[in-house]
């Protein structure tokens, strides 16, 4: 493996996308090469993400049609079980790296592809994702577990994740514990 080889650029942006770009620096306490290094790998990433020949689009009633198949039980147990097979092989895949922030930029894709609904508000290292999917309990499970298998493989210093019928919720402090 290489080392991160870092390289310095110039751009030129507006007022008020720099604005921004301090107000997130200061609020995150992180440099504004870091955001901006961490916004272009996400971009970046997002872009290769829809390629991932394991996802297809499906329809929803279809989704809910095999889910009444099973358990709530089952669906859990077989959302574990693609959670252990497939989750470092695909955050290596989409960022080629394994870190927290990676984990963090690679649940907002996985997000992404899937088109649902969501929310993802940053405060003072503060992670907070919103899902609305409204394809039942049993997707919140699944979403759950796959969910919490990524970000369980970090040292967050704290995650919180909810489920109810339409939506999942979680909540990361992303400061690791030394």
């Amino acid at each position: 493996m290489q080392p991160n080889l870092k390289q310095s650029a110039n751009f030129e942006l507006d007022k008020g996308s720099l604005a921004k770009l301090q107000q997130l620096s200061k609020d995150e306490a992180i440099s504004k090469s870091m955001i901006v290094d961490q916004m272009l790998v996400q971009y970046l990433g997002s872009r290769s993400a829809s390629t991932l020949s394991d996802y297809i689009p499906i329809r929803k009633i279809l989704l809910i049609k095999l889910l009444e198949k099973f358990t709530e039980k089952e669906v859990t147990e077989i959302a574990k079980s693609i959670a252990r097979i497939s989750t470092k092989k695909i955050i290596h895949r989409l960022r080629q790296e394994h870190h927290i922030m990676s984990s963090i930029d690679v649940v907002e894709a996985l997000i992404r592809i899937s088109s649902h609904k969501y929310t993802h508000d940053v405060n003072y290292g503060i992670h907070r994702f919103i899902i609305q999917h409204h394809l039942g309990k049993k997707w919140s499970l699944y979403l759950y577990e796959i969910y919490n298998s990524v970000l369980r493989q970090f040292r967050f210093k704290k995650i919180d994740i909810e489920a109810t019928s339409n939506q999942i919720t979680f909540t990361v402090i992303v400061k690791a514990m030394m």
